[in-house]
């Protein structure tokens, strides 16, 4: 469901570009190309920094996402003033701009980069997102980023080698998640995935619905499952301040 696990802990962190030799550390205030034009003030109307971490695979990384006017780039400062990322848009996508930015951080597993050094590259706090746009904005935006890990769900059924699914009537269940740290669960995500179709322009069919935090189970609407195919499904706990933690597990549909 998403790309393979990355190899090396080194892989966690953000890419960034190059930047020039007279910038600053790295700070929100820096007189460099993201805060050198004169231009209007415009705030982020979609901010989000987050936790996402597989208790079935044991690994977990950072999920970024903004949504902005057309942009030219963007750089997020850790709590401490740092840069973790910048991105900028050339070319011909740079005479569009971007609009939203969705980015996720290679996972390496646990026993190369344990949770507690995860935890510390990525330190609790306001994460402050800074860019500029196309027509000489200045964008401003920001997000709180906790350690509040929800537990993964406890997959109820189907489980992997259990019986054939009716493709007809199949229904995922989990048990609840308890509040992460004190961090109530506000939903689920529940993903119903067929992992290969064998087509490049559509690699994966996807059920991917948002559940309340009551929930504990979905049934799969009729005519989404095919017989004698293999599914990967996973259930994702979402607290209050945006992490999420997901268990995974596989069924086979009968012919």
């Amino acid at each position: 469901m998403r790309p393979p696990r990355a190899a090396a802990a080194a892989t966690l962190l953000f890419a960034a570009v190059a930047t020039s030799p007279a910038v600053a550390p790295g700070r929100p205030g820096a007189p460099d190309h993201q805060t050198a034009r004169e231009g209007p003030v415009v705030h982020l109307p979609d901010a989000r920094i987050k936790f996402e971490i597989n208790d079935t695979d044991h690994d977990g990384g950072i999920q970024v996402f903004l949504d902005a006017d057309p942009w030219e780039s963007l750089s997020i400062f850790d709590p401490d003033g740092e840069r973790v990322y910048t991105t900028s848009t050339e070319g011909n996508i740079g005479q569009l701009g971007g609009t939203e930015l969705f980015l996720e951080s290679g996972e390496p597993p646990f026993d190369e980069l344990s949770l507690d050094d995860l935890l510390e590259l990525f330190p609790e706090g306001r994460y402050r997102f800074r860019g500029t746009g196309i027509e000489g904005e200045r964008f401003v935006g920001s997000a709180v980023l906790t350690h509040d890990l929800p537990d993964g769900p406890t997959l109820v059924s189907p489980l992997e080698g259990g019986p054939p699914q009716d493709p007809g009537h199949t229904t995922v269940t989990w048990e609840p998640v308890g509040a992460a740290n004190g961090s109530p669960i506000i939903g689920y995500q529940v993903l119903v995935v067929q992992p290969d179709t064998g087509l490049t322009a559509l690699p994966q069919i996807a059920l991917d619905v948002m559940m309340p935090p009551t929930a504990t189970s979905l049934a799969v609407p009729p005519g989404f499952l095919q017989p004698s195919t293999t599914y990967e499904w996973e259930v994702l706990a979402i607290e209050e301040g945006g992490n999420q933690t997901l268990s995974s597990s596989f069924f086979t549909t009968s012919p």
